[in-house]
């Protein structure tokens, strides 16, 4: 009686099989990588679009967008739209929240930045914080930040560690507590970044 014949994968053929499912993988970890570190420069290059911005309306209007604001600030229309808030003291910083939530409006409306300009990777537009305000660790008065901020313009602890700890060290001492970038989170320079979990706060120097 004749044996039937059995079909099966040879161990050349499983061996294949094993280093194409690798590859597989192995590209979708390093283009999530790859993902992660666009996100990180993005926010890099926001910031640096943010303080342009700053100093651009600095150079036209003889201020920073928001100081000296005592109110809700008013868009006027036309070609050209000027933007207007009840004047009061400038002396270069943004002391109250009526500063702080004008600034970002302000820029928007003298057409110097947009809204895709200041959208977080964290899903929350960028503010700026209250001058004076030191609940991030080593700020002092006096200074302000870029940062996400809640109405009264504090620090949320609403970005991902991961990130903020990447970007401190992409662009400054990758140390929360010194430098121009400051976080709530708890990292140092030796810190693998990317093997932290959580949420945290944030804010880069903006101002003085």
């Amino acid at each position: 009686m004749a044996m039937k014949k059995q079909n099966g994968f040879t161990l050349v053929e499983l061996a294949i099989v094993l280093v194409i499912i690798g590859l597989i993988l192995g590209m979708a970890f390093k283009g999530k990588d790859l993902i992660d570190g666009a996100k990180v420069k993005n926010m890099q290059a926001q910031y640096n679009k943010v303080v342009a911005g700053f100093n651009i309306y600095y150079e036209k209007y003889g201020a920073y967008p928001g100081d000296g604001c005592t109110g809700a600030v008013v868009a006027l229309g036309g070609a050209a739209p000027v933007t207007v808030c009840p004047a009061g003291n400038r002396n270069g910083v943004l002391d109250n929240a009526n500063e702080t939530q004008s600034a970002m409006n302000i820029l928007q409306n003298a057409n110097i930045l947009t809204s895709a300009d200041i959208q977080s990777v964290f899903g929350q537009p960028w503010g700026v914080t209250v001058s004076g305000n030191t609940s991030l660790p080593g700020t002092s008065a006096g200074t302000n930040y870029l940062s996400l901020v809640d109405a009264a313009g504090a620090p949320q602890a609403a970005g991902d560690v991961r990130f903020i700890c990447a970007l401190d060290r992409l662009m400054d001492d990758g140390i929360n507590s010194s430098g121009v970038m400051r976080s709530g989170a708890a990292y140092t320079a030796a810190t693998d970044c990317w093997a932290q979990s959580g949420q945290g706060s944030l804010g880069i120097r903006l101002l003085p």
